[in-house]
């Protein structure tokens, strides 16, 4: 199969955003040459997060999903939660969340997936404003294993990555200011300048910032949130560049610790799903991170090529809430005294760590008889030091439950009322004890080599070997005395992957690839060995017309050594699988039409004993067997409405499991978005509506381990931009 379009180079100077329309095969459809690569509508044509090359999707043996800017725009989403509900398979984060001590609240297949920003992993934490759009020109996902290039933090994503690619300074100024409104005293102004400074465009400036307020639909809960994103590219526009991009950003919210299962989708008596479980008077929790990305890029010749991506950051989280965890199931999710009281406790974790890492690499690009062929070669090294504390103070229920007649603090929830005060738990007094008190320094390095080949026009290539070590040190003083815990681990792990194009339009593919990675430390683990994934992967690739664009895949991953929580305090280590199928198309008929869908199914499963209550075969939680999401936008013709687009969508997902031991399950759920718009030149506006129908439905939330969260209702959405 011919490609749509051939792998547009990335040149030292980002290109313009308005470049004149290209078509491709016949198609009507504009070529816009972003600076993360071209993209026809909703259809990016290359991807770069997969291979650290410019290389086209129809080539890329594996399933990767682009979702460019206009589709953010067209469907004018408001935090990146929702924009990853596009993709197959993929569970985003709660939005509700702040500071949430789960270290891999996104997954993909099942599985824990990374979040990056430019290649770069967000620390050990997914800190700061992990929800804002203004400064993502597009979102990169890859599915499964990605060892051979990607290390640092506690090592190489197995799960799979979600790589948020950043806005770059272009040669031509631009700027766009506006505002997004609605329900809940939702206000995001936001500002996007891009100007060169010289005469001569050799040094080019962008700044992104914006700021989000609001209320919600959750009793006490205010959300003040921003990021600020200066960028400054150095160029000769001959092959040489120097990009450098620092970032500020912070989320600041009430800790919310969800509902418990017993009087939401079980029990006999339902609560208000908008209860604030804790104190009204509370005060915000917080999480912070800053930075520094720093690129290198320069062409010896049309073979050679060098790239030195660096990166320091420092992220600090503060959770303060009030939850239970005492019940007899030790996740706070039934009644410490039935029918339904709960205990209340106050809880605290802090978080703070820094990070650097540098991944320099070398390119080669060349023919050799009916072959092109392009080599990479580099490294990396991460080194990420953190300390953090989780103090418990439960505030005489510990003393209860061992019966020694101490007046307990609970709540009833069929008529809440929390008149406990939250103070911070201090060590030694009363109650209070740390769950964790550590220190830790993690440091990954990694060699690696990766050859594409193209055969005869047909047969697209891809093999890499990455020897990867993992040495971490971590250090646990909870319970009063140092206990260290050292893990140090070095191994090879391939990948291996092919495309054949069967006829115009039509490629299969397969590939096989490993995955190294971390188990997070606690008192609860007896000095765990690293985890270890392997993935298969096989499907079809659709190019017809440049219509009707995208993946069908099969796909098996295999993990061992995973942590799994059980209760509050205890966790053990398990073998995990996940089997499944996934779709992700794109149609674009014509200039007027676009319509995005996906479906995904997994099977996602514990493969052996992973505690005396959760046997072989329970079903993984926080996993909907069954996502789907549809999307069409209609743009209207010049000669009708100028400048008008209507769009409409439905996402739905099946039931998931709340804990390992698969005693709670929620319903499914569905819901319609729509959306009217109005853009030209200078003006962008729209009206959107998500939840339309105000489907009310839980979701599983991460806590520790019995709790649910409300769906949001219906929200009403209004935005307004200027540009020049």
């Amino acid at each position: 199969m011919i490609p749509a379009t051939p792998a547009i180079a990335q040149t030292a100077v980002p290109p313009s955003a308005t470049l004149p329309p290209v078509v491709v095969q016949g198609s009507t459809i504009p070529i816009e040459e972003t600076t993360a690569g071209p993209v026809q509508g909703f259809r990016a044509l290359t991807a770069k997060s997969a291979t650290r090359t410019s290389t086209p999707l129809e080539q890329l043996p594996q399933n990767i999903v682009v979702i460019p800017r206009s589709v953010i725009d067209s469907q004018s989403n408001v935090t990146l939660s929702e924009t990853l509900r596009n993709v197959s398979n993929v569970y985003p984060m709660n939005s509700l969340n702040i500071g949430n001590v789960e270290q891999v609240p996104y997954k993909i297949r099942g599985f824990g997936a990374e979040l990056w920003t430019d290649g770069f992993g967000g620390n050990l934490f997914v800190a700061g404003d992990r929800e804002g759009l203004v400064n993502v020109e597009r979102v990169e996902v890859l599915k499964g294993p990605n060892a051979i290039l990607y290390g640092g933090g506690g090592g190489a994503p197995v799960g799979g990555a979600i790589n948020i690619v950043s806005k770059l300074p272009t040669d031509k100024a631009r700027y766009e200011a506006g505002i997004t409104a609605g329900s809940y005293m939702f206000a995001n102004p936001y500002i996007d300048f891009n100007q060169p400074l010289d005469a001569n465009k050799n040094v080019l400036f962008r700044l992104t910032a914006e700021y989000t307020g609001s209320n919600s639909f959750i009793q006490v809960l205010n959300t003040r949130r921003f990021n600020i994103n200066p960028t400054l590219t150095l160029t000769n526009r001959d092959g040489t560049s120097l990009t450098v991009q620092g970032f500020i950003s912070e989320y600041h919210q009430q800790s919310y610790p969800g509902l418990p299962v017993t009087g939401t989708i079980v029990g006999d008596y339902r609560i208000d799903r908008s209860i604030f479980f804790g104190n009204p008077d509370i005060m915000s929790s917080y999480s912070k991170m800053s930075g520094m990305t720093a690129t290198f890029d320069h062409r010896f010749d049309e073979t050679w090529s060098v790239n030195v991506k660096g990166r320091w950051s420092q992220s600090e989280i503060l959770q303060n809430s009030q939850s239970p965890f005492l019940d007899a199931s030790g996740t706070g999710g039934t009644p410490f005294i039935p029918p339904s009281t709960f205990d209340v406790n106050n809880i605290q974790m802090y978080d703070a760590q820094q990070e650097f890492v540098i991944n320099p690499t070398i390119q080669a690009k060349f023919a050799a008889g009916p072959s092109q062929n392009t080599v990479l070669i580099g490294g990396d090294y991460s080194r990420v030091t953190e300390v953090g504390i989780m103090p418990v103070d439960t505030l005489g229920n510990f003393c209860f439950l061992l019966g020694f007649g101490c007046t307990p603090s609970t709540v009833n929830l069929q008529n809440p009322f929390f008149p406990y005060r939250y103070t911070f738990p201090q060590i030694g007094v009363g109650e209070a004890a740390a769950l964790f008190n550590y220190n830790a320094t993690y440091v990954t390095k990694g060699l690696y080599g990766q050859l594409q080949s193209t055969l005869y026009d047909r047969v697209h290539l891809l093999g890499g070997l990455r020897v990867g070590s993992i040495d971490i040190t971590y250090n646990e003083y909870a319970t009063g005395t140092l206990v260290p815990y050292i893990t140090s681990a070095t191994r090879v792990l391939p990948r291996a992957g092919v495309v054949v194009d069967l006829t115009k339009g039509l490629s299969i593919y397969g590939n096989y690839s490993q995955g190294m990675k971390w188990v997070p430390f606690s008192q609860t683990f007896a000095q765990p060995a690293p985890e270890f994934s392997t993935t298969f992967e096989t499907g079809v690739k659709l190019n017809i017309d440049d219509a009707l664009t995208g993946t069908l895949a099969l796909f098996q991953i295999q993990r061992t050594n995973v942590p799994v929580r059980i209760s509050a305090v205890v966790a053990n280590l398990t073998q995990q699988t996940s089997r499944g199928f996934e779709a992700d198309l794109v149609y674009q008929p014509n200039r007027n039409w676009s319509v995005l869908g996906s479906y995904g199914f997994t099977d996602v499963f514990f493969a052996g004993q992973a505690g005396a209550n959760i046997p072989a075969g329970n079903k993984i939680p926080y996993v909907p067997a069954h996502t789907a999401r549809l999307w069409a936008t209609y743009k209207f013709d010049e000669s009708v409405l100028p400048g008008f687009s209507l769009g409409a969508g439905v996402y739905a997902a099946s039931g998931q499991y709340v804990d390992p031991q698969n005693l709670w399950r929620t319903g499914g759920y569905y819901t319609v978005d729509a959306k009217v718009g109005y853009e030209n030149e200078h003006v962008r506006a729209s009206i959107s509506a998500k939840n339309l129908t105000n489907n009310q439905y839980y979701v599983p939330y991460t806590w520790f381990g019995g709790q649910v969260a409300p769906g949001a209702p219906l929200m009403v959405f209004g935005q307004l931009s200027f540009k020049l």
